[in-house]
Formats: C-alpha cells, structure tokens, sequence
C-alpha cells in the first residue's frame, strides 16, 4: 500500500518516541509533508506527551527511604514480641472468670424469684366482666332459677367531643442568604467568548481593517490602558473589528481577526498578571517571553504579559499555528 492511500497512526506515536528505523522514518515524514490530517495528528501527540511530562514529572526517591522502612518494621516487631507470651493469650483472666460467674448466678436468682413470689390475681379477667345478678325473698322460684337479663349498654355521653387543638402559625422562614455562583476560570471564559462570537452571540462594536482606527476607538472608549492592535497579514490574517467587552469582573479591549477558510482568531487584553491564571497550563517561551497554553473544549487559548497588561489569544484552528501566531503578536515590555 503507498504512502499516499493510508494514513499513519501507530508510526506518528513511533515517529514521535524516535523508535521508527531510517527508511519508515523517511517515509512517514514525507507523506507528513501533504497530509494535513496527520499532521495535525502528529502535532495532538506531540502535545499530549509534553502536557503529560509537565503534569506528572517523576520525582527522585527520597535518600535513605529503604532503610527507614527497615527500622520501622524491625521497632514493630520487637513491640509485638514483648506483648505476646501464649498464641492463647486472649483467653480472660480467672479474676474475670469469677466476676462472670456471679454475675449469672445473681441474675438467675432474680428470675427464680419472680416466678416464685408472684401472688396471682384474685379473679381471672373474664369471670370479673360478667354483670352480678341479685336475688330478693319476694322472688320466685321460677324468677330465680331463670336466666339473668343482660345488663344494657352504658348510654353514650351526652358531651360533645373534644375538638382539635387549633393549630399554631408556623414560625416565619428566616432570610436565607442567596448561594454565591462560582466565577469560571479566565481560560475557560474566554473560550466561551470565543464560541458566542463565533456563534453570532458577540456583536462587534466597531467594524474596520485598519488597526489604528481600531486603537482609537478602545481609547475613546475608556480603556485604561493602551491596545496592540497588530497587521497579522504577513499570516494571512486581517483585522475584522472588536468591542469594549467585560471579562468577568475587568474591562477588556476584545479585536478579531479573520484567515483563510473563514479561521477566526479572537484576542483580548485586560489588566492582570498571568501569574494568577489557575494550573495546568503548558507553558512555551519565545523571545524571552513566558506563554501559558490551555486546551478547554477543542480550543487553544495562549496568555501572555505585556507590562501590565495581560493578552491572551484564541482559535479552535490547529493548536500550533495558534502558538506562532501569539509569537508574532507578543510584544516584551
């Protein structure tokens, strides 16, 4: 099969490791050469390993680690040597044995004393609820050898029934503080900025191509700070327009930029320092300059310092021609 009818994919992770021989490394590479889709693959790799290295770096083990865990088992088990005289150890003491025994024998005195002590009741509860029948001289023999009548009913009381305790008014709710919302992290607010825009949720306040009507604006506008709108096409990238727009809780001066097959690129810039972005971060450096790379939901999003000024860049285009285009951009103040 040639190299121009199958993609790689297990030769990129080889490719990447240095673990391909000549003849398949020239081969890989040249099909990289007019192939954008493992290109592209090949750059998703390369940032998962850097990524990877930066977040769970090996650390050196700690010196003399084996022979404190040696001590430590060796005091343990002269502790538990000294304790234990009989496997059968656990077996009470006679002490305890006695204490047991009486104990039980008290107990099974108290019950021996119910059953014998206990004085039954004089009548049986059936013979008691039957009605007494009262037999007078006058009566006759016919009258006192028949059968008693039954003794009626107790007639119902004539009271009324107790109505329902009315009841009491439910003391009022007291005020509850409402529950504080936690603010979303910089990297993943302006990807969102990035995505209304995109999705025709983010007007631009002014539209133009020049970049110097565009600094005037943000300075009429009231930002506090002065903007670096740059010409970005040498990259094939114009200038579209922006807005004076609230980042959280700053002001920020966001401008757009349009390239080839419609690849938008966002950028803003607020007062701040990259300092107090949250980790996770991967961190590139050109020109002296620090760059602090973020991947939220298919998006790059580069940071950087100007002074003190922050500005950070944004693109669900390929990750590294994102980074090269914060590199033009940066500016060391």
């Amino acid at each position: 099969m040639g190299i121009e009818s199958r993609h790689f994919k297990e030769e990129l992770q080889e490719l990447l490791d240095s673990r391909l021989d000549l003849e398949a490394r020239l081969e890989v590479e040249k099909h990289l050469q007019s192939c954008e889709e493992c290109r592209r693959e090949l750059e998703a790799l390369r940032w998962t390993k850097r990524f990877s290295q930066q977040q769970y770096a090996a650390e050196a083990v700690p010196a003399k680690l084996e022979e404190n865990i040696l001590a430590a088992l060796n005091l343990e088990d002269r502790r538990s040597g000294r304790g234990t005289v009989f496997p059968w150890s656990w077996w009470p003491q006679p002490r305890a044995i006695l204490a047991y025994g009486l104990l039980l024998f008290v107990a099974i005195a108290l019950v021996l004393s119910y059953f014998i002590l206990r004085v039954p009741s004089e009548k049986s509860p059936e013979l008691a609820s039957q009605p007494k029948v009262s037999i007078t001289p006058e009566t006759s023999k016919s009258e006192s050898t028949s059968k008693p009548e039954l003794a009626s009913p107790p007639a119902l009381s004539s009271k009324p029934l107790m109505s329902a305790k009315p009841k009491l008014p439910s003391k009022p709710k007291l005020f509850t503080k409402p529950k504080l919302v936690a603010k979303p992290a910089l990297p993943s607010q302006v990807a969102r900025d990035y995505r209304n825009y995109k999705g025709e949720k983010l007007r631009l306040m002014l539209e133009t191509e020049d970049v110097r009507e565009m600094e005037e604006f943000f300075s009429e506008a009231g930002i506090p700070f002065r903007t670096r709108v740059f010409d970005l096409e040498m990259m094939d990238y114009r200038l579209v327009g922006g807005r004076v727009h609230q980042l959280i809780n700053r002001q920020s001066a966001l401008f757009v930029y349009r390239g080839k097959g419609n690849r938008i690129v966002v950028c803003q810039m607020y007062p701040g320092q990259v300092t107090k972005l949250p980790a996770g971060a991967v961190r590139r450096e050109n020109k002296g300059i620090q760059f602090y790379i973020y991947r939220v939901n298919g998006m790059t999003v580069a940071f950087w310092q100007e002074g003190a000024v922050t500005c950070v860049l944004t693109s669900d285009i390929d990750p590294e021609e994102v980074i090269q285009l914060a590199f033009a951009k940066a500016v060391k103040i």
